[in-house]
């Protein structure tokens, strides 16, 4: 499974975790800024960051995302954001939401336990291969009722 996860270490009270279903479709689990639910994102448009900029505006927000391939620490890159209500330009990618869910307490709850752990491990996660694996098993359980 192909994750990628916001680098929020303990203490954060937020999280957002992405999965792609493919090259143009993703579920994403958002704690942020913009609420607490599962969207389903679909890639309308990829264009260079500076073009994004020139026509959206300012980058409202910054931060880093830690990629994860079945289980294991691919990289971490720097994300530059641009809020634009249903649709969001993430370093030159624009993502329309689709759709929304909610998720409940349990589930968000444990979403945000493992985003800390992701982030405060991400470069030792092989010594936590079965808390991985119970978390991807909480994120498909959850994909497998919408899709």
């Amino acid at each position: 499974m192909d994750i990628e996860i916001d680098h929020n270490p303990t203490p954060s009270k937020k999280y957002f975790i992405s999965v792609g279903l493919n090259e143009k479709e993703a579920i994403s689990f958002d704690c942020t800024t913009k609420g607490h639910r599962m969207i389903k994102q679909i890639l309308i448009k990829k264009e260079s960051h500076d073009t994004a900029v020139d026509e959206y505006g300012e980058v409202t927000a910054e931060w880093d995302a830690i990629v994860l391939k079945d289980r294991k620490f691919v990289r971490i890159y720097h994300v530059k954001w641009i809020d634009r209500d249903k649709l969001d330009t993430v370093n030159g990618e624009t993502w329309e939401t689709v759709w929304e869910k909610p998720i409940s307490e349990e589930v968000d709850k444990n979403l945000l336990h493992y985003s800390r752990l992701v982030s405060d491990n991400y470069e030792n996660l092989d010594q936590f291969s079965k808390e991985m694996t119970e978390f991807e098993d909480i994120i498909s359980k959850e994909i497998e009722k919408y899709i």
